[in-house]
């Protein structure tokens, strides 16, 4: 079996008929990969080329970062999680707890040091400004034959996606093949559902 050896992170939930997104040395680009034998000293197959190489899977770290959400007059303490090494951008949407409640919100601004950044790794970052939000951007990709089409639209974060069901974004209709979560793992079992601000992206096709 002719195998390459990588160092890459997974998530807890990654089981014997799951997937992971890599760069295949072979397509020259980013494929879904399937899981031959589990990690941490895991066999991934190339979906696309059939490509066999071994990697190394660590669990990914996470940490919590203080957060701020606007809402109104009133300012609420929080934390969100992220993963270290995750770049976090101004406008991005996440998750944040305050006590027994969570928000949707939206970053406004990023401080490290007493010093504002358009974006930062997550274990940089001091504080995360951020403002409450109801709607969310979806992001999904979707093959139709040989092209992919990109689609966004603003939804509610509490609108449900299903695996192998039919969804609507921008106005196309597409079924959803698998489902990228933010906090890095992917769904690819029919049935398997996320809600949209768990979501970063839809990978979909068309006929």
């Amino acid at each position: 079996m002719n195998t390459d050896t990588y160092m890459e992170e997974f998530d807890e939930e990654f089981e014997n008929d799951d997937y992971i997104i890599l760069d295949c040395p072979v397509c020259g680009e980013e494929t879904d990969f399937a899981i031959l034998k589990n990690p941490p000293e895991a066999v991934v197959q190339c979906v696309e080329c059939g490509h066999t190489m071994r990697i190394t899977l660590k669990e990914p770290k996470s940490c919590m970062v203080k957060a701020i959400i606007s809402h109104g007059s009133e300012s609420i303490p929080a934390k969100i999680e992220l993963i270290e090494g995750e770049m976090i951008r101004v406008g991005d949407f996440l998750v944040a707890e305050a006590g027994e409640e969570t928000y949707n919100v939206e970053v406004l601004s990023i401080e490290e040091n007493n010093a504002r950044r358009d974006k930062m790794p997550a274990e940089k970052i001091s504080t995360l400004w951020t403002r409450l939000v109801d709607l969310v951007i979806i992001s999904a990709s979707v093959n139709k034959g040989a092209r992919t089409i990109p689609l966004y639209e603003q939804v509610d974060g509490e609108t449900e996606y299903m695996v192998d069901s039919i969804a609507t974004i921008a106005g196309k209709q597409f079924r959803v093949v698998r489902i990228k979560l933010r906090k890095g793992n992917m769904l690819m079992r029919k049935g398997k559902t996320a809600k949209a601000y768990e979501i970063k992206r839809i990978y979909g096709e068309r006929s």
